[in-house]
């Protein structure tokens, strides 16, 4: 279809906040001001909102059977659930990184971007975690395979947690930040049980750079000695380092968010870390877990920017158009409504809460298609 119109919605200027009674119109895949003509599919989004296509900047969807279980098909969790882009955040390193345009690439239609890990993720028989021995750590392979993909990576990931780096992960970041400034490309650090310390791995960040799982229920997290925020994590925020969600199974704590929140730390983009072990619970969707920011008092608009221009900018994909409405360049839109209804919400340390309302994704325009949702997410 050459020609959309989208009509009867506000559409949401993320840059300024406004909410305008207006259509959207997409020609030759692109938002443009006014069709030329008859549209050649007209969507009926009365009473919604229209905002940039939705990024999820935390997920796995590198789902090779090869190399290990635990991802998602991005189309799941991508246009299945309102979601235009998904970034996957590391499921793939140097030794499987050349299978991910074959098996993901070419096979979905939402628009995928991602992170290579530093380690060896999704390779049989590693134990141990697969950044745990200097070994599973390619450098060099990391930064070649930037020349190959360069269109579509984004940046280098490690999980500095003791799950997956064991005694080594202090290294392990080491590496990874000398990969990601080999590419000029930022850095996205897992956080989690100790060790590596928190504190020592933030010190590695830079601008730009981003930490996810940032505000998970652990013990050693960015809250210290009564609750207060730790040092390290006010150094990293003043120097520019970006604040992720990734809410995960195991990582996101409303209370723990809320003290932060309060104590002026920001959050700057919502993603959901969502694979096989908490999309049917915990995490389920974005549009669930943008829902459990509303839960805690955040403003509709503020929730949306950061689920469009925020993650655009901190991978710089905003050049390109995503993570706004910009006639000539954007080609994404996602339509949604908060519903009416009560909803129970849980985070990963088993708190639930419930809310009144609850963001509802109806469909998602990728260029010249548009894909709506057959149920509720």
């Amino acid at each position: 279809m050459g020609k959309i119109a989208v009509t009867g919605a506000r559409v949401i200027d993320v840059t300024t906040g406004e909410l305008q009674a207006r259509s959207l119109y997409l020609a030759d895949g692109q938002v443009v001001e006014a069709l030329d003509g008859v549209a050649d599919r007209e969507v009926d989004a009365s009473g919604c909102f229209i905002a940039p296509g939705f990024i999820d900047l935390h997920t796995h969807v590198f789902n090779h059977e090869l190399f290990g279980k635990g991802r998602l098909p991005a189309d799941r969790i991508g246009v299945g659930q309102g979601v235009a882009v998904v970034v996957d955040a590391g499921s793939s390193g140097a030794p499987t990184i050349d299978a991910f345009p074959e098996t993901v690439l070419a096979t979905q239609a939402t628009r995928v971007f991602a992170f290579i890990n530093i380690g060896s993720p999704g390779l049989p028989g590693l134990g141990g975690g697969h950044a745990s021995r200097p070994e599973l750590c390619d450098l060099e392979g990391v930064v070649e395979a930037f020349d190959r993909h360069g269109d579509w990576l984004v940046g280098v990931k490690v999980l500095a947690s003791q799950s997956h780096t064991g005694s080594f992960g202090l290294e392990a970041v080491k590496l990874a930040r000398k990969a990601a400034e080999l590419v000029n490309k930022p850095l996205m650090l897992h956080v989690g049980n100790a060790p590596p310390l928190i504190d020592d791995v933030l010190d590695l960040l830079r601008q730009g750079d981003i930490v996810t799982h940032t505000y998970h229920g652990k013990v050693g997290g960015v809250l210290g000695y009564l609750d207060r925020i730790i040092p390290a994590f006010k150094e990293a925020v003043a120097r520019g380092v970006i604040v992720d969600l990734g809410h995960g199974r195991s990582s996101f704590s409303f209370r723990v968010c809320e003290e932060a929140l309060a104590q002026g730390m920001p959050l700057d983009c919502i993603s959901s870390d969502l694979h096989q072990g908490n999309v049917d619970r915990y995490a389920v969707s974005l549009a669930r877990t943008m829902t459990k920011l509303r839960a805690m008092g955040m403003p509709l608009v503020d929730v949306v920017r950061r689920v469009t221009c925020n993650p655009a900018r901190a991978i710089d994909i905003d050049r390109h158009g995503f993570g706004s409405l910009t006639a000539g360049k954007s080609t994404t839109a996602t339509i949604f409504r908060e519903r009416e209804g009560e909803i129970r919400l849980e985070d990963a340390t088993g708190e639930s809460r419930t809310i009144d309302r609850f963001i509802e994704p109806l469909g998602v325009v990728m260029g010249d298609d548009y894909y709506p949702l057959s149920e509720p997410v």
